[in-house]
């Protein structure tokens, strides 16, 4: 049997972890109100990130794998636009941890695998300074996340990888502005764009 073949028909079974840059790109907008009323035409835009991500799975065949996604917790700003225009409404912590389930395709060779991914996030906010908006909060949430990808293989060990995720995510902000409640509907829908290296145990 050739080496290829070989490689074609061992099982990729078993754990393996990846780490390497992390994007994180918002398309964002917010229904802001304040005291009640809805202000007209204000919305809010919220900072990109670039961090260090992280994965942990189980590869429980050659087709079927199962990933946890994490990373260093970045902090983004959150900015007015519309009538609320280059005005900083406060800035928040965040960490966005992603299960997901992956299906990797074997007929593109047997080093080079792509694959499609679905699961839930889960969204942490923490650590929230003041601007405009005081005692500012932001509600943790959970989101549905698609993914999709590929993995190249060096080596029966090593590899390297590129990965986009789009998470769906809704969350309220709330807080006090000059004493009166202050509320925001926002819609972040990050993009999480991340490669690096893979190491299977």
């Amino acid at each position: 049997m050739s080496s290829t073949a070989q490689a074609q028909d061992a099982s990729k079974e078993g754990w393996f972890v990846r780490t390497g840059p992390l994007g994180v790109l918002f398309d964002s907008k917010a229904d802001i109100s304040v005291g009640g009323g809805v202000i007209p035409g204000a919305s809010a835009d919220t900072k990109d990130n670039l961090t260090l991500g992280f994965d942990v799975g189980y590869r429980f065949d050659n087709n079927v794998s199962l990933m946890l996604t994490g990373g260093i917790p970045p902090k983004t700003t959150l900015t007015g636009t519309g009538p609320l225009g280059g005005v900083t409404l406060g800035k928040t912590y965040y960490a966005p941890a992603v299960l997901a389930a992956q299906y990797h395709f074997t007929n593109f060779g047997p080093r080079f695998q792509p694959y499609v991914g679905a699961g839930v996030n889960y969204t942490l906010f923490f650590g929230t300074s003041d601007g405009a908006v005081a005692d500012l909060k932001v509600n943790n949430a959970f989101a549905p996340v698609l993914q999709a990808g590929f993995e190249y293989d060096i080596d029966s060990k090593w590899g390297v990888y590129m990965d986009v995720k789009k998470i769906f995510l809704s969350t309220t902000a709330t807080g006090t502005v000059g004493g009166n409640p202050a509320r925001a509907e926002v819609t972040a829908n990050p993009t999480l764009l991340s490669a690096g290296i893979v190491y299977r145990f």
